[in-house]
């Protein structure tokens, strides 16, 4: 005496939750690896992925205003040195003609207040750039949320369809159409059996 039993056994489970459309095999057929079994209604999961792709659009587009404020951030900077070498110039000539007396010592006050003004503008500046720069790293990071999340809406897309794990044969179903199953049900949908090669398990007399 002896019992037979199947070489591999899946059992379906549907990975979103939804209601059920269509069952697209026959109940005892041979199914095939991939082969479609159910469909659970795409719909909101195909809303869902059209939400995450405009979410990453708008990052993507936040980004470019970020790297685009930062390029005008380092432009005024760049300016705001130039400004700040010529003031600095301007001072020095200042210096050596008042000593001659060729500019009057209110000329050379007022170079030296153009300097400082010089040096708090770049200081302006460079915190500006700074914060652009920030500005940047955070757009870019939404940039990979947003794929994340478009990644993710994707696969759950995808995991509407349901299809054959393994080769075998499918048993009966255990929802009709219309049905609504959830993630990781405990109970299956169906069960697949694999019979080519099959285990033949015989006990031995002690």
């Amino acid at each position: 005496p002896g019992r037979t039993s199947a070489y591999l056994v899946a059992e379906i489970r549907p990975q979103v939750n939804g209601l059920l459309h269509k069952r697209h095999f026959t109940e005892g057929a041979q199914v095939e690896a991939g082969q479609a079994l159910y469909q659970i209604d795409p719909a909101p999961y195909q809303a869902a992925l059209n939400n995450a792709n405009a979410s990453l659009l708008v990052a993507r587009e936040g980004a470019d205003r970020a790297r685009a404020a930062l390029a005008v951030g380092i432009a005024g900077l760049k300016r705001h040195e130039a400004t700040l070498k010529l003031a600095k110039a301007n001072l020095q000539r200042y210096e050596s003609l008042v000593k001659t007396q060729a500019v009057s010592v209110m000329q050379r006050d007022q170079a030296a207040t153009d300097v400082d003004v010089a040096e708090a503008g770049l200081r302006s500046a460079e915190a500006q750039v700074e914060s652009d720069q920030q500005a940047v790293e955070v757009a870019d990071a939404a940039i990979q949320q947003a794929e994340a999340a478009v990644e993710t809406a994707r696969i759950n897309l995808e995991y509407t369809k349901i299809t054959a794990p393994i080769v075998g044969r499918i048993g009966r179903s255990n929802v009709t159409e219309g049905a609504i199953v959830t993630a990781y049900q405990p109970t299956p949908l169906a069960t697949i059996q694999q019979l080519d090669p099959i285990f033949v398990d015989v006990p031995q007399s002690t």
